[in-house]
């Protein structure tokens, strides 16, 4: 399988990392919206309709801590922590870039939206914070709040360019939380 996605050129020459458009969520820096990047899984899709930031702490506003999962793959260093209230989830993203390797540090997640009755399919999108300086810690960016409720949270780490657009993500999911 690996070898035939590789032949296919699906795969990047970078160990563990796939090619950006092996997902529909490939970010854009001129999107203009405010929160994720991405809406190529659904066109139409508002993302200030999925996601809103805020500065308030989730367990202050009543979300349980569900857990937090993450990963380090080709210098890219993310990480991913979850909590969740009646299905309506808050996430915060932690992000670093441990390489100079010409990359800066992004990170992917996707996760399934209950949408008229029913789970939709999964949707992709860019944290729309990412890291280009080599050798700091790892930097949170925030709490993201779903507005539908959401589940199967996993996240990835990406090289994005320095306007924050995606390169190549890891072939690997990490969750779902």
């Amino acid at each position: 399988m690996i070898a035939a996605l590789a032949a296919a050129g699906l795969l990047a020459a970078t160990p563990g990392i796939a090619n950006a458009a092996d997902d529909p969520g490939t970010a854009s820096a001129t999107d203009g919206t405010p929160d994720f990047v991405s809406v190529a899984d659904k066109p139409g899709v508002s993302l200030a309709d999925e996601w809103y930031t805020s500065a308030t702490e989730p367990s202050s506003k009543g979300y349980g801590f569900v857990g937090n999962d993450g990963s380090v793959v080709s210098g890219v260093w993310q990480m991913i922590y979850v909590w969740r209230g009646d299905n309506y989830v808050a996430l915060r993203s932690v992000i670093g870039d441990g390489e100079e390797d010409g990359y800066c540090a992004g990170q992917e997640i996707r996760y399934q939206v209950y949408d008229g009755g029913t789970w939709s399919g999964y949707h992709y999108r860019m944290i729309p914070s990412y890291v280009c300086t080599t050798g700091e810690p790892p930097t949170s960016h925030g709490y993201y709040y779903s507005r539908p409720k959401v589940r199967n949270v996993s996240s990835r780490a990406c090289h994005v360019n320095s306007s924050g657009v995606k390169i190549e993500c890891e072939g690997s999911w990490h969750g779902p939380l």
